[in-house]
């Protein structure tokens, strides 16, 4: 738990990490994406590798989660994770159809920051992160079970089964940023479902 917590502080007091944001304005999909995909890569360089995310599964979640950077709390929290807030002293936005507060960030990839966090401290997470090091350990990294391990992040039953297949169209969409042999072996097994 002390290496999770010193891993958290590194990554939400990182200078490097928060001067860095992205725009996608012009080509909005493609540029939220390469944005999302950059501050994941930047987070992850600078914490332990058992600690790191899978980049494809954190832009699938955040295209989810954001609508494609569109939700009221990314366009005016930078919340492109719909990380909830239980601190109301700390900056957040209410929502309008409950009483649920979204955390509020100063820049876009402080969001990505605490996502990592989120998925490397909270208890909703420890099959995640069992199964993670398991496949640091044997240098088998396996996205689809990976997102299995999801079912906790959001109370959609269906939330694997669409965070599945934004997954596979990120892949199919952006070969060039998203490489996996294993990858294109699932999809081409799998078209027909």
């Amino acid at each position: 738990m002390f290496k999770e917590l010193c891993a958290t502080l590194f990554i939400l007091c990182n200078p490097l990490l928060n001067g860095f944001t992205f725009n996608y304005d012009g080509n909005p999909q493609d540029q939220f994406v390469q944005g999302i995909a950059e501050c994941t890569v930047l987070n992850n360089a600078v914490i332990e590798p058992r600690y790191r995310v899978v980049v494809a599964i954190s832009v699938a979640q955040a295209i989810l989660e954001s609508d494609w950077g569109r939700s009221r709390f990314a366009v005016e929290g930078n919340n492109y994770y719909g990380i909830i807030e239980t601190d109301n002293t700390e900056p957040h936005m209410k929502s309008r159809n409950s009483n649920v507060l979204l955390k509020k960030y100063e820049n876009r990839c402080e969001s990505v920051a605490d996502y990592i966090a989120l998925l490397n401290a909270s208890s909703a997470f420890v099959e995640y992160r069992d199964l993670r090091l398991q496949q640091y350990i044997t240098d088998n990294v396996d996205v689809f079970q990976i997102i299995e391990t999801l079912e906790n992040y959001a109370i959609d039953p269906d939330y694997r089964k669409k965070l599945l297949a934004i997954t596979l169209g990120l892949f199919q969409k952006y070969p060039e940023i998203f490489k996996s042999k294993q990858i294109w072996e699932y999809y081409n097994n799998n078209k027909a479902t």
